[in-house]
Order: C-alpha cells, then structure tokens, then sequence
C-alpha cells in the first residue's frame, strides 16, 4: 500500500501556528430575533409570497413564520429589523469547494489566513460547503469552532484527502495501488471524520470499480472525478453519487469514442504536446452526437447520478485576461497567497494563454453551458459548486452568484439556478428536514437581498442581510467583517 501522503505534517501545524479568528458574536447580532417587513421567496414553486412577512428567529431555528401588518407591534421586548420589502432566501451552498487547496499548499499559507477565508462565504450568503479535498483535521477544527461559535464560517461537509492512483496529482492524496487495502483505507478515513468519498482523475480502473463497490456496499457516499480509464456511464452504473467538472463526458458523446478510448486516434499533422492537446479537445467539440448525449443523460437521471458542472470555474480560466479587471474588488479581499497564486506567472491553470488554446477553451465553455441545459431538462440533478481555492477568479462565496448566472446563461430560470444551490444540496446531503427552504423548525441560515432573484439572478448581489445560524449580519455587520477580514489578510507578510 502507497498512502502518498506528502504533507502528512501540515495537519499537525495548525496546533503551532498562532491564530487569529473573530467570534461570530463580534460581528452578528443572535438569540431571539424578527425579521418583519419581507417577501418570502419560494426557490421550489419559482415564486414570491402573496404577502408581506415575518420570519421569527429563536436560537440558531425559525421559529414562526406571520403574516406583516404594518402599524401592528410584531413582538414584546423582542428586537426587530425590518427588511423592507426585501427578499429573503435560504443561504446558499458551494457544493464545490477548497478552502484548503492542497494544490496551494505550495504558497504555505497560514492556517489563521485559511481560517478567515471562510468568514467570505458567509459575508456573501455561502452558509454550506462541500469541501472537496484538504487536511481533514484542519476541516474537523472548523466545524467544531465554527459550532462553538469562535469561528465565523459556513456549514461544512467534508473529503479529507482525495483517494487517487499509485502516484496523485496532488500532495496531501492517498494513492491506493491495490484492491486489498481498500476496506482499511475507506474504514480509517471514516473513523477520522470524513462525510464522504472523494475519487480522482488517476484511479486505476480496476481500484476504482473496487473502491466504489465497497462503499456503496456500506451505504457511504462516494463522490469525484470519473478517471480518465472510465467511461462516466460506467461511473454512475458503479454507483459514483456524484460526478464533477463534467469530466469524460465529451469522450463518451463523441462519435469518435472508441478511438478516444482505445488510443487509436491519429493527430494528422499536430506533433507537440499542446498541438495535440487542442486537435484532440477540438475534436471531441467538433464530434459531439446529440444521440449518444441523450442516451447517457438518461441514464444520469435514472440512476439518480448527481452532477455539479463548475461551469464557473471553465469560464473563469477561459476568460480571465477579461474577468480579471471585473474582480479586482474582489481579489483585494483575499490572503496574499491567493492574489498571487491567481497569476499566470504562478497558477498551474494559467501556465499556456496562447492564441489557439484560448479559442478551444472559450469552445468548451459554450459546449458546456449546452451540456448543462441539456442535462437539466433530461431531468439530471444539479449542484452549484465554484471549485473555488487553486483556479484563478473562483471566489469564495460571490462565486456562487457567478455560478448560478452562467446556470441561468445556459438556458435554466432564476428559480432553477437556485434550487441547485439551496433544495438541491440539502435533499443531496440528506438534510432537507433543516435546510434548503424556509419553514418553521428549519436552520435559520437565510439570505436578504433588496431585489427578487427570481426576476433576475443578478439581483443576488443586492444583499442587505445574512443570517448564518441564528446570527444575524445586518449590512453594516456585513461591512464591518469584510472589512476585517481584508485588514487582516493585508496584515500578513507574505513574499
């Protein structure tokens, strides 16, 4: 057995290091709340509520939910906001993200730098994440302080280390190079604290058959990459809950499969590496069969076989030279090792912009968003995820606005886009009785914004309220936190 973890020390660092984290309660007011004067917005039926409301907070629970009378007193000695006619939402979710990213190790940030990074999910209305791959031990720290309270953060799902082949792609992976060890690998990370499985690009096909038999035979979710050795119908007839990136599917479309997969395909006059790359992608493009699509989308919905398409991710990398200028506010309220790893004097992501590859990924993106609407509306569930961490311009939290606009460029309703960041990620997770829609003895992890998303899902980004838990960051709270949070990413000396 090859474990391969590279960094095993660092999930010990963070016991040495000092910290610097700000308790909820120093930005948020909490305890028995009102919110009056709102629209209740309705993510499962597409609509608003007839009337005015007032959702009652009590603890981190929504109490009651009461029609707004104005002039009438809402409560006794309670305290009470008024929303003004805004539009309360429940919180939203990243189902792809890296607050940890082992593949930014490399920059050695600090674990107090990763701490405050959470604080951005929350200030933009991120309450829930799936972390997708870190230091497990650094994960089960922030759910216990964000629990306690001493950490502002969202809710978190966690991987651990990502399961790959003998030799990963990335530090800090378990690389599984026989059958036999998979029950002690699975059975370990389960015991240390794992919510899921997450499988990678370099699995042999026979171990990754092996692997996901024996979690489905536990009944644990196992989620990933679908390895680049696999077809993803054979993916999700081998029980992968959940598959990301939209990784193999343009193979498996292409009448050209067989040649794909056998290896057989002739790059005509394309000699190089990154000649071969495009002729190769471009093809894929170029070759892709609605039929065989339908068929494999198909079978997506009837094996319930989830899919999260980080279309924000494709579309940042593809365009980044244009977007880079659109988020420079953004990028300011980053850790210093994120502003530089995001350059493409540094980034893995940015190494190659020539002329050609742009045009090919700017092709991707517009196959995707295709693919996406066509998985839609052949019933496919969605999940909104940013793959924010390593990929330039995926930010923490208003990254899921830019996700959720491209899901409604593809060709989703507003309503739709949503669902696959709020109901979508709670029936997923199995948590649907406490999270995903706004009702009473829910989580009150809300979001308020002054105009309907439903009517444009730009209007997301007219927050005037989060509510994370029970605790509520009005939009001076909000200012304030991302203000801290900038003063302190700038306090840190970074080369």
């Amino acid at each position: 057995m090859n474990l391969n973890l590279y960094h095993f020390p660092l999930c010990f660092l963070f016991f040495l290091l000092p910290t610097t984290s700000y308790s909820q309660n120093d930005n948020a007011i909490s305890g028995q709340i009102v919110l009056q004067n709102i629209h209740l917005v309705d993510v499962e039926k597409g609509r608003v509520s007839p009337h005015l409301m007032n959702v009652h907070i009590k603890g981190q629970e929504i109490e009651n939910i009461t029609r707004y009378l104005p002039g009438k007193s809402q409560a006794n000695e309670i305290p009470i906001y008024d929303g003004e006619g805004g539009y309360l939402l429940p919180g939203l979710w990243d189902m792809h993200a890296h607050p940890d990213d082992p593949e930014v190790w490399r920059m050695q940030p600090t674990q107090a730098e990763k701490d405050k990074l959470l604080s951005l999910f929350v200030a933009y209305g991120v309450t829930g994440i799936r972390d997708m791959a870190g230091d497990l031990e650094l994960a089960n720290s922030w759910k216990k302080r964000i629990d306690e309270g001493t950490l502002v953060g969202p809710e978190i799902y966690a991987a651990g280390p990502l399961l790959d082949g003998p030799n990963p792609m990335w530090d800090g992976s378990v690389g599984i190079n026989d059958e036999q060890h998979i029950p002690f690998i699975v059975d370990s990370l389960i015991e240390a604290g794992i919510d899921f499985l997450k499988v990678y690009s370099l699995l042999p096909r026979d171990i990754y058959f092996a692997l996901n038999k024996y979690a489905n035979t536990i009944d644990f979710p196992i989620v990933g990459h679908v390895p680049m050795t696999v077809r993803p119908s054979e993916a999700s007839k081998a029980g992968l809950w959940c598959q990301e990136h939209l990784l193999e599917i343009l193979p498996e479309c292409s009448s050209e499969e067989e040649a794909f997969y056998d290896k057989t395909l002739h790059y005509g006059s394309a000699t190089s590496r990154l000649d071969q790359y495009i002729f190769r992608n471009q093809l894929l493009l170029d070759t892709y069969t609605p039929k065989k699509a339908k068929k494999l989308y198909r079978l997506f919905a009837k094996n319930k076989t989830w899919h999260t398409p980080t279309l924000s991710m494709w579309y940042k990398n593809a365009y980044y030279e244009q977007e880079l200028p659109k988020d420079q506010n953004h990028i300011t309220q980053l850790p210093k090792y994120l502003r530089k790893y995001w350059t493409p004097a540094v980034n893995d992501h940015l190494r190659n912009r020539a002329p050609a590859l742009l045009k090919l990924k700017q092709n991707q993106v517009a196959m995707y968003l295709q693919m996406t609407y066509e998985m839609h509306k052949a019933g496919v569930p969605l999940l909104a995820g940013t793959d924010v961490g390593a990929n330039p311009l995926c930010h923490p939290g208003i990254g899921v606005f830019n996700e959720l606009a491209l899901m409604v460029k593809a060709g989703l309703s507003p309503a739709e886009a949503l669902k696959t960041a709020t109901i979508n990620p709670a029936l997923f997770l199995g948590i649907e009785e406490n999270y995903g829609s706004i009702a009473v003895g829910k989580t009150a992890s809300l979001l308020l914004t002054k105009s309907n998303p439903l009517k444009d899902i730009n209007n997301l980004h007219t927050i005037r309220m989060v509510i994370n838990k029970g605790k509520m960051f009005t939009q001076t709270n909000r200012e304030k936190l991302l203000e801290e949070t900038k003063v302190f990413f700038d306090s840190v000396d970074y080369k």
